[in-house]
């Protein structure tokens, strides 16, 4: 989630329209195993990337890390463990075990990653469109507990203070010694790693202290924000997801 509301989708303005989106495209990557259903939502999802130009590099780099997870996660689903099967189009053994790798393995396989990578594009524009303070107020309107989103905005601050810790840290470094070669890098990463860390640890204190000094209660400032939706956007989500699960009953 971003603290910036002016980066979010120009078409998708209201709160309500933000997590209505958010939540269908969550409910079809999970709920519906439909090969054209999940290609096109695929499509759907790369289509808004390339849209937001905006950070779009920053995006890519996180769908490409979460798609080498997925990539990776999904690999032991390929093979069946077992029995040597005839209908196997791969087949080894190991460890004493035949893994058959058969068409119906690898469908599985693939239909599973399809729903994560879409699933992962659904996380994607919720931190594309939804603010900090939106995510915040969303989460009491639904009963979260309020100890978790203390501790959520806590980290959050922390985090953020370390993160621009470590930029300060990598930026100096770059400018006095760059990376030369291998050995030069791999001493400028453990020096940013020990600046980090101590600032990190200095970072938290001053966060203790100031909680200290404003009398801290049990719960930290966070204005709410929940902005006004249109019934047409509403609307039209609505019938997009109504399209998408009545392609969901065409077979091929």
């Amino acid at each position: 989630m971003t603290n910036r509301s002016a980066i979010a989708y120009a078409w998708l303005k209201g709160t309500t329209e933000k997590v209505l989106l958010v939540v269908s495209w969550l409910a079809l990557a999970v709920g519906i195993h439909h090969w054209l259903t999940q290609i096109l939502l695929l499509l759907a999802g790369l289509l808004l990337i390339h849209l937001r130009r905006r950070n779009r590099s920053k995006k890519w780099r996180f769908l490409l890390f979460g798609a080498a997870f997925i990539l990776g996660g999904t690999i032991g689903l390929i093979s069946e463990t077992g029995e040597r099967a005839p209908k196997a189009f791969v087949q080894f053994e190991l460890l004493e075990v035949w893994w058959n790798i058969t068409s119906q393995s690898l469908m599985h396989a693939t239909m599973t990653a399809l729903k994560a990578l879409n699933g992962l594009f659904a996380i994607q524009i919720a931190i594309c469109s939804l603010s900090f303070a939106e995510g915040i107020t969303l989460a009491r309107r639904i009963g979260i507990p309020e100890v978790f989103i203390e501790l959520l905005i806590l980290s959050y601050r922390y985090l953020f203070g370390v993160k621009k810790c470590a930029t300060e840290v990598l930026l100096a470094q770059r400018q006095r010694l760059g990376y030369s070669g291998i050995r030069n890098g791999l001493q400028s990463f453990a020096g940013m790693l020990s600046a980090v860390f101590i600032k990190s640890l200095r970072l938290s204190l001053q966060n203790y202290q100031a909680m200290q000094v404003r009398a801290y209660h049990g719960r930290t400032y966070c204005p709410e924000q929940w902005e006004k939706s249109s019934h047409a956007g509403i609307c039209l989500i609505v019938g997009v997801v109504m399209c998408f699960v009545g392609l969901s009953f065409i077979q091929f």
